[in-house]
């Protein structure tokens, strides 16, 4: 291992280690208001400068350490919080009609559902049992299915923007891409397939799945839109021609777009 690399993976540990102690200091502080506030903006500062694979192993291995899902729920929403501000005000500027701006609205909307899951989740749990949940539960399929709809955001990439960077040589942004598309996907049928059984289910072990399934949700978009959005559009913007994006928006315009109500 040559010095630059030594550097790196000292570098990456000093940081996921430094977000395992903030988390725990979090954890220990959530009594004192001002502590905690103080403890939160520390954590932001760090997590701003962190990659998703460190925040992921930093969670694996307090988990191992004893904590529970309910202790990560707070650096779920810390990440979220700069995860919304980076979706609602990209650093990536396009006009208003490219298709990198549709792709990007797209983001928001999807996000907005995913805040909407977890929200309704959250509070089907506070009932305490199925039948009082009815209610919420009707909501969360309802926006289960919404977001299978937004796989169109995902079909347009991979038959317009993936093929035309694949013919300019550039082949292992848009597969990864893919995999992880095909990844989330799989994840909202299995959040369908769970609500599909839940007259078999007892309610703590099925809400309790339905929590950690929506978060688990969230943070894979998180980490995936991150990509899209400093790789893969970056790269894009590169490498297509004014000809190429006309071509890949009138070929948007023919798939067509998820929902549209979802977008007022």
């Amino acid at each position: 291992m040559n010095q630059k690399t030594e550097t790196a993976a000292a570098d990456f540990t000093a940081t996921k280690d430094e977000l395992k102690k903030l988390l725990k200091k979090i954890k220990g502080e959530e009594s004192d208001s001002r502590e905690f506030s103080d403890a939160r903006r520390e954590f932001k500062e760090v997590l701003a400068g962190a990659t998703p694979m460190m925040i992921a192993l930093a969670e694996q291995e307090l988990v191992q350490e004893g904590f529970s899902q309910d202790d990560l729920v707070t650096a779920c929403d810390i990440h979220l919080e700069l995860f919304k501000d980076s979706i609602e005000k990209p650093d990536l500027e396009v006009p208003a009609d490219h298709p990198i701006a549709r792709f990007q609205e797209d983001h928001r909307v999807i996000l907005h559902l995913m805040e909407e899951l977890r929200e309704t989740v959250l509070k089907a749990k506070s009932r305490g049992s199925l039948e009082a949940a009815q209610d919420e539960m009707a909501s969360i399929e309802r926006l289960t299915d919404d977001l299978l709809e937004t796989e169109n955001h995902n079909v347009r990439q991979e038959n317009t923007l993936f093929p035309i960077l694949e013919r300019h040589g550039l082949e292992q942004p848009p597969a990864i891409m893919w995999l992880e598309h095909t990844e989330m996907k799989q994840e909202k049928k299995k959040i369908k397939a769970l609500l599909n059984e839940r007259e078999s289910k007892d309610f703590p072990t099925l809400i309790n799945l339905l929590e950690a399934m929506s978060i688990m949700l969230i943070e894979k978009f998180a980490s995936h839109t991150q990509k899209e959005q400093n790789i893969l559009y970056v790269t894009a913007l590169e490498v297509i021609t004014d000809e190429e994006w006309n071509d890949i928006k009138e070929e948007c315009d023919n798939l067509g777009y998820f929902n549209e109500r979802r977008r007022n």
